[in-house]
């Protein structure tokens, strides 16, 4: 399902034209657009469930929580808050300044791209949607051609509900995407792998182009020996059993002190029982991989990994068609396993076991940046020192992914995990450029005393200045 990439440019232009319009509006109207957003989605429920299904194979519940739930929520904030947002934002005088008034005036960029990714296919390609159009600003989007329902849904919903002078949904492989950033967005968003990302920002920058990375990489779990494993088993299965494990945020892999491992281990059993339990009460609930051969890539990994020594503590049986893997927990594993040096992406978690906190901090810190990095204890001091001693995009206490669906808290990278955030205010930010704006009265002109020619008393005049400010 490939857009016609001749119509590309035309469809630009045509959002080009809107830009001013958009960019002129209220707080008030443009709540009003997310209003009839929310409206088209609420009327759509249940389209959105069967696509997420054909696409994902995603339970209705999984579905609510993690796509639609999220999206109102965003929208709700927005219209709590926008108009706070909006308004200029004074800033205080300041010497030599105190006759001028100075404030900061949030303006829409103009026209952006949103490249959205296939795992959460309709929430990641909706949430930075609703800040760009609360920001003032026109939108593509180009959703991933490998949630080709998902897809399909987005590009008849959202022209509808947003005008289609406001947003264009433009479908298609990598060679639409590449015919895309040839144009000169305002901003671009792109959410997705390390690959296309280093693609999208070398793009960007031959143009002088803004753009937010949200990348992934490998999200490290700390387990302290002051943690409660049960509880701690029971959060981080969950982390890996959502979405099928394709979660930019999730779980990918987990430290604590060797002597601990086998205990662990036993925690996930009992985890994994209590969901097969309730598998069986409630039918299936697990996401499907995305296609074959993301299921052969995990079906690798794992096998690499076992031929490499690794042991299957919980898990590790696939279903009849191939793609629904459960959560499967490994013991044993090296550093110089392939699992251990590729994102995992999927529903596998291994154990890498350390002698003490200060090993586990230098495991992490010794690796590209994660998105996410997760700690549970009930020591303060370890949790102290996690804060302290490493860099991640956002740090989550005694549970796991849970920090993306707080409101204001920004969703973003920090190095190879990403650049730049949204979500909230961070998000109207984003997609906003904060113009200063001084005013300065005709009368007294206080910086003539600077102007040429450069008097004796004029030098002595800025030499005094110097020495007060120094």
């Amino acid at each position: 399902m490939n857009s016609n990439t001749q119509q590309i440019p035309a469809w630009w232009q045509d959002l080009q034209r809107s830009n001013p319009i958009l960019a002129a509006e209220n707080a008030r109207e443009r709540i009003q657009r997310l209003m009839r957003l929310r409206e088209a989605i609420l009327e759509s429920e249940e389209a959105i469930r069967q696509a997420l299904h054909t696409d994902l194979g995603k339970p209705a519940m999984e579905s609510n929580l993690t796509e639609l739930l999220p999206v109102y929520n965003e929208i709700k904030h927005f219209k709590a808050n926008l108009h706070r947002w909006m308004r200029n934002r004074n800033v205080g005088p300041h010497f030599p300044y105190l006759l001028s008034s100075g404030h900061i005036q949030y303006q829409a960029k103009g026209c952006v791209l949103l490249i959205a990714p296939w795992n959460y296919p309709f929430q990641l390609a909706v949430m930075p949607l609703i800040a760009a159009i609360a920001a003032g600003n026109t939108v593509v989007v180009k959703p991933s051609e490998h949630a080709p329902a998902t897809t399909a849904l987005l590009s008849e919903l959202l022209p509808k509900a947003l005008g289609d002078d406001v947003v264009k949904v433009v479908s298609g492989d990598g060679h639409v995407g590449t015919e895309l950033l040839k144009l000169p967005f305002d901003h671009i968003l792109f959410t997705g792998g390390e690959r296309v990302g280093k693609i999208v920002a070398q793009s960007a920058a031959a143009e002088l182009i803004p753009y937010t990375l949200e990348l992934g990489g490998k999200s490290p779990v700390y387990v302290d020996e002051s943690a409660p494993l049960e509880a701690t088993a029971a959060k981080v299965y969950w982390g890996k059993w959502l979405n099928g494990g394709q979660t930019c945020i999730a779980p990918d892999y987990l430290l604590m002190n060797r002597s601990m491992v086998p205990l662990m281990a036993e925690a996930f059993r009992v985890a994994s029982s209590k969901v097969q339990e309730g598998e069986q009460a409630g039918g299936p609930s697990l996401c499907q991989q995305i296609h074959a051969q993301h299921a052969d890539r995990i079906r690798d990994l794992l096998q690499d990994a076992v031929a490499g020594g690794a042991r299957i503590e919980v898990g590790g049986r696939w279903d009849d068609q191939g793609l629904r893997l459960e959560p499967t927990v490994l013991s044993g594993v090296t550093p110089g396993m392939r699992l251990m040096n590729e994102e995992i992406f999927g529903p596998i978690l291994p154990i890498v076991g350390v002698d003490h906190l200060e090993e586990a901090l230098a495991f992490v810190r010794n690796r590209p940046k994660p998105l996410a990095l997760y700690v549970f204890a009930r020591n303060p001091k370890v949790m102290q020192r996690w804060a302290m001693e490493s860099s991640s995009g956002s740090m989550c206490l005694n549970d796991v992914v849970i920090q993306i669906s707080h409101p204001d808290l920004p969703l973003g990278g920090v190095g190879a995990s990403g650049s730049g955030s949204y979500h909230g205010r961070y998000g109207f930010e984003t997609f906003s450029h904060a113009r200063a704006v001084l005013s300065n009265p005709h009368w007294p002109n206080l910086t003539s005393f600077f102007y040429p020619p450069y008097t004796p008393f004029k030098a002595k005049l800025a030499g005094w200045l110097m020495s007060w400010m120094r």
